[in-house]
C-alpha cells in the first residue's frame, strides 16, 4: 500500500515507498540532490523560520521605503535595488514547501509571516505616501495597476527558478536568485497598494493588489510541484515537528498546528495541499484574462488609428490619440477650413467606429491659413447679394480660453506672478506653450509638471517653455552704462510684449563737470535707450539718478519723492524704489 509522503512509516509492518518515489529520486539526482541534502534543506528552513526575525523585518522596510520612493519619483533603478533587497521571496517559498512536505509548523510560521509583511509593506508605504507633498502617477506606478495574463505567466517562471535557487544553493544559482528576485517584483505592487490606499484612487490599489495576488499563488503552486517533483514529500519532518513546537508555549499556533496536522496526514493529503494555492490561481487568472484582452484590444485600436493619422495631409500640424478602458478620443488642429475639417472629422469617426467597434469621440480643429483667407476673401468680393453674417467664435479662440484657465489653475506662486504667455505649434513636436513671469526660473523639473498637468487638462501632450523675468534691479555706475544697456535692454523688451509689466528706469543725471569721455558714453547710452521700442509705452518711466538703474515688475513705478532743500537742486538718486 502506498504511503502518503511526509508522514511516519506504520509501527506494525514494514514501510513502503510511495509509487512514483523511484522517478522523483532520478529527477533530483539529474539536479545533483541528494537524499541528504533534501533533508537538510528542509532542516534549514524549520530551523532558519524562527532565528533572524530583526534582520529580516529591517530587510523588508528598507525595501518598501526604497521601492516607494522609486515609484514616486519614476525610477526603475531604484525599484530594481528595492527588489534586490527584498527578503519577501524566502517566507513564501517556505510557504510552499511546507504545503509540499506536509508540514503544518512551517507552513503555519511561513503564512503567518508572509501575511504581517503584507500588512506592514501596505501600511507603511500609506504612511509615506501621505507624507509626500506631491501625488503623480508615474509610468513606474501605472505599470503595476493593470495586471495581465502575461504577468501570470511570468511569475509561473520565476516560481520554477525560486524553487530551483532554493534546492540548489550555492554560488553557481546567485544571478539566478538575482534574477528571480528583478523578475518576480513582489514588494513594489504592495507599494502601490499602499499608495493607492494613502491617495485613495481605488483603481490603483485594487489593480497592483491583482498583481501581488497573481505572483503569490502562481510561486506558491509551483514551488509545491516542484518540490514534489523532486522528492521532498520523502522528507519526514515528525520528529522536527515535534521538537519545534515543543519550543512553543501553549496558544493558537500549537492548536492551529494541529487542526492542520489532522488535514494534512490523510491519505491524499497532498491534493488538499495543491488544491490550496490552485484554487486562488484560477480565481485571479479570469480578471487576468479579460485584461489581457483589453490590452490586445487597446494595441489594435491604436495601431490602425494611428496609421490614419499618419495618411492624413501635411497641413495637420497636431494630434492627440487616447485609447484606454474601452474609450477613444481623436483631436487635431489642421489648417484649412472648416468645411475641410468637418469631412476629415467625419471620415475618421466612420473609420475608426469600424475598426473599434465603439462610436469615438473626434474633433478636429480648423485654423484659416493664408489661401483658406484668400479663398473666403474671394468669395465674399465675387457676391453681391447681401449675407447674413452670424457671429462664431473661432475655435482657436476656445481653446486660448480653456488654455488660458488651465495654466491659472496650475501655475505654481513660488514662481512669481504669471504675466503673459504664447502658444506655439511646431511641426511633428508637441504644443509648446511660452510663460512669461516675474519671478524665479521654474526649472525642468517644475516646467515638466506643469507641462504634465496641462497635457492632463486639455487632453493632449503640452510642453512648458519657462521665459523667467528677474525681479531684482539691474544696476551699474555711470561708466558701465554700455554694459548696463546689454544686460536691461532684453529685460524691458518684455514691457513691449506684456502689458502687465512695467519698467522703471534711472539714468545718471546731466554729466556736468565729468571728463568729456565719460559725458560722450553716457549720452550715447541714453540715445540708445530711449530708441528702444520699449520707451515707446507709457508703462516705462524714466527719471535722473545717480547711476544706471532698470527694474521690470508688474507693478507701476512709485512717483518721484519731492525734492529737498534747494529748489533747483535734483532728486536724490537711489530714494525711488523703481517699481521694487
Amino acid at each position: 500500500m502506498d504511503q502518503d509522503p511526509g508522514r511516519e512509516p506504520p509501527a506494525d509492518g514494514p514501510y513502503v515507498r510511495p509509487a512514483g518515489a523511484a522517478f522523483q529520486d532520478r529527477i533530483a539526482a539529474a539536479f545533483d540532490i541528494t537524499p541528504e541534502a533534501r533533508e537538510a534543506i528542509v532542516r534549514g528552513m524549520l530551523d532558519r523560520s524562527a532565528r533572524g526575525a530583526a534582520g529580516y523585518w529591517l530587510q523588508l522596510l528598507l525595501a518598501m521605503g526604497i521601492a516607494a520612493l522609486g515609484l514616486v519619483l519614476g525610477s526603475g533603478a531604484v525599484v530594481i535595488g528595492a527588489m534586490l533587497i527584498s527578503p519577501l521571496m524566502g517566507p513564501i517559498v517556505e510557504l510552499g514547501m511546507g504545503l509540499a512536505i506536509g508540514s503544518p509548523f512551517l507552513a503555519l510560521r511561513s503564512f503567518s509571516r508572509v501575511a504581517f509583511s503584507i500588512v506592514t509593506v501596505v501600511t507603511g508605504a500609506a504612511l509615506l505616501t501621505l507624507m509626500l507633498p506631491f501625488h503623480e502617477v508615474t509610468a513606474e506606478i501605472a505599470a503595476r495597476t493593470s495586471p495581465t495574463a502575461l504577468d501570470l505567466l511570468i511569475a509561473i517562471f520565476c516560481a520554477i527558478a525560486a524553487a530551483y535557487t532554493t534546492v540548489r544553493p550555492g554560488s553557481d544559482t546567485t544571478s539566478t536568485a538575482a534574477g528571480t528576485a528583478i523578475g518576480i517584483a513582489l514588494v513594489p505592487p504592495l507599494c502601490v497598494v499602499g499608495y493607492g490606499i494613502g491617495t485613495r484612487v481605488k483603481s490603483i490599489a485594487s489593480g497592483a493588489a491583482l498583481l501581488f495576488t497573481a505572483n503569490l499563488c502562481a510561486i506558491l503552486l509551483f514551488a509545491i510541484l516542484c518540490f514534489l517533483l523532486l522528492g521532498y514529500g520523502a522528507v519526514s519532518t515528525a520528529e522536527l515537528e515535534h521538537a519545534e513546537l515543543a519550543k512553543q508555549k501553549p496558544g493558537a499556533i500549537r492548536r492551529v498546528a494541529r487542526v492542520l496536522q489532522v488535514f494534512f496526514e490523510l491519505r491524499h493529503g497532498w491534493i488538499f495541499r495543491v488544491m490550496m494555492p490552485l484554487a486562488l490561481l484560477g480565481a485571479v487568472y479570469f480578471p487576468l484574462r479579460e485584461a489581457l484582452a483589453r490590452v490586445s484590444w487597446e494595441v489594435r485600436v491604436r495601431g490602425a488609428i494611428q496609421r490614419m493619422l499618419d495618411a492624413l495631409p501635411q497641413s495637420t500640424v497636431r494630434s492627440s490619440l487616447t485609447v484606454d478602458h474601452g474609450t477613444v478620443a481623436v483631436r487635431l488642429v489642421t489648417l484649412g477650413r472648416a468645411d475641410e475639417a468637418e469631412r476629415i472629422e467625419q471620415d475618421l469617426r466612420d473609420k475608426i467606429a469600424a475598426v473599434a467597434g465603439m462610436p469615438p469621440k473626434v474633433d478636429v480643429i480648423a485654423v484659416l491659413d493664408a489661401s483658406a483667407l484668400e479663398e473666403v476673401a474671394a468669395s465674399v468680393r465675387a457676391t453681391s447679394a447681401p449675407i447674413d453674417v452670424v457671429r462664431k467664435e473661432p475655435e482657436l479662440v476656445l481653446l486660448r480660453q480653456e488654455l488660458s484657465a488651465s495654466l491659472a489653475g496650475a501655475w505654481p506662486h513660488a514662481a512669481g506672478p504669471l504675466v503673459a504667455w504664447r502658444l506655439r505649434f511646431p511641426e511633428n513636436d508637441p504644443v509648446v506653450v511660452e510663460v512669461v513671469h516675474v519671478g524665479p526660473a521654474l526649472g525642468d523639473a517644475a516646467s515638466d509638471l506643469l507641462g504634465r498637468a496641462l497635457s492632463r487638462e486639455l487632453g493632449a501632450e503640452v510642453a512648458v517653455q519657462d521665459r523667467a523675468i528677474s525681479p531684482e534691479p539691474i544696476v551699474a555706475e555711470p561708466a558701465g552704462g554700455w554694459p548696463w544697456l546689454q544686460a536691461a535692454g532684453p529685460a524691458l523688451a518684455w514691457v513691449d510684449e506684456a502689458e502687465a509689466l512695467h519698467g522703471c528706469v534711472e539714468v545718471p543725471a546731466d554729466p556736468g563737470e565729468k571728463p568729456k569721455q565719460d559725458a560722450e558714453d553716457i549720452g550715447a547710452v541714453r540715445a540708445a535707450l530711449r530708441a528702444l521700442p520699449a520707451l515707446r509705452t507709457d508703462r516705462v518711466h524714466v527719471r535722473e539718478g545717480a547711476r544706471w538703474r532698470a527694474v521690470v515688475s508688474t507693478a507701476p513705478c512709485a512717483p518721484p519723492e519731492p525734492a529737498t532743500g534747494d529748489a533747483g537742486a535734483p532728486e536724490e538718486a537711489g530714494k525711488d524704489g523703481g517699481g521694487r
